[in-house]
């Protein structure tokens, strides 16, 4: 009785997913094609140049780098954030280079056994930003024309991570799960295939995101309700389109703008997931964490823009 319930309801399941993939197929096959080519041009032309070699550049320092060779700065960040020091690599470079790499140092820092699960779990929110250079290069200066624009977000993003940082600095713990990991010898050739295929797997999540928001702009001609919802699902199609949106008061895009960055967008979060995932980690307390950095990004912004 139980089997025959269990094979009826997944039966219904996959008929309901056919159906679905029917639909799409013949609804939007058209212009699904063009929406993937243009994830592919952002894949290619922006993500992807400036994570590969940081992917690359990223092992060798999980592999060579030592947290006594940053004491003083880790010092100073567990005092004030609870961040072990091994932990403050992926912090820096997390919130100088951009996002995924943050996620992607976490998670090859604890498979080395430099930091514990829990440490790990909470820094991976607090180091997954976009990097200084598309905030102020290709947001405020690109977007924008305006590089007071770039800093004003980017002060916003880092301000709000580092009350997010503070807020949620109770959960750390003190001790460094180190083990024999650490000592595995350092391949460039393997480096440089975990980078492609890691390059691939985001490659893929932008193209399908790409395709998600232009379905929902051909769909959805509200602006005011659009890009709010392409904020929370890929923040390089949101922050482009709050820019050339009219219908937005300058300092209402902007806040949202800052909300979009300081957030991600779930495209990030599952771009993420791919070096987590290989490793054991959970996404626990994401994104619950970053939707609190997005809103603190907007709040500290829009202050920022009053001044």
């Amino acid at each position: 009785m139980c089997t025959e319930k269990c094979y009826g309801r997944g039966e219904a399941v996959s008929l309901l997913i056919l159906m679905c993939t029917l639909f799409l197929g013949l609804v939007i096959s058209g212009e699904g094609g063009e929406y993937v080519k243009e994830g592919m041009r952002l894949a290619v032309g922006c993500v992807i140049p400036s994570s590969f070699p940081f992917m690359i550049i990223s092992d060798m320092y999980v592999h060579y780098g030592r947290p006594e060779n940053l004491r003083h700065v880790g010092a100073l960040f567990y005092r004030v954030f609870g961040i072990p020091p091994s932990g403050v690599g992926a912090f820096i470079c997390g919130n100088v280079c951009g996002f995924p790499l943050g996620a992607k140092m976490c998670s090859d820092a604890y498979a080395a056994g430099a930091l514990k699960r829990e440490d790990a779990q909470r820094l991976i929110p607090l180091c997954n930003n976009p990097s200084c250079a598309f905030v102020i290069g290709g947001v405020g200066v690109g977007m924008y024309s305006d590089v007071r624009i770039g800093f004003m977000l980017l002060i916003s993003v880092y301000a709000a991570t580092a009350i997010c940082g503070i807020i949620t600095r109770r959960n750390v713990t003190k001790s460094c799960n180190c083990s024999d990991n650490q000592k595995q010898n350092y391949n460039f050739v393997e480096s440089v295939k975990r980078a492609g295929i890691n390059s691939v797997s985001i490659i893929s999540f932008i193209c399908l995101f790409s395709v998600v928001c232009g379905i929902l702009k051909k769909r959805i001609k509200n602006a005011l309700v659009l890009y709010p919802i392409y904020a929370f699902l890929e923040v390089t199609n949101a922050v482009k389109g709050l820019s050339d949106a009219g219908a937005f008061s300058p300092v209402f895009g902007l806040s949202v703008s800052a909300f979009a960055l300081g957030f991600g967008g779930v495209c990030v979060g599952v771009q993420s997931s791919c070096f987590t995932s290989s490793v054991g980690l959970k996404m626990k307390g994401y994104y619950p964490i970053k939707i609190l950095e997005g809103i603190l990004a907007g709040c500290i912004f829009f202050l920022l823009y009053q001044i």
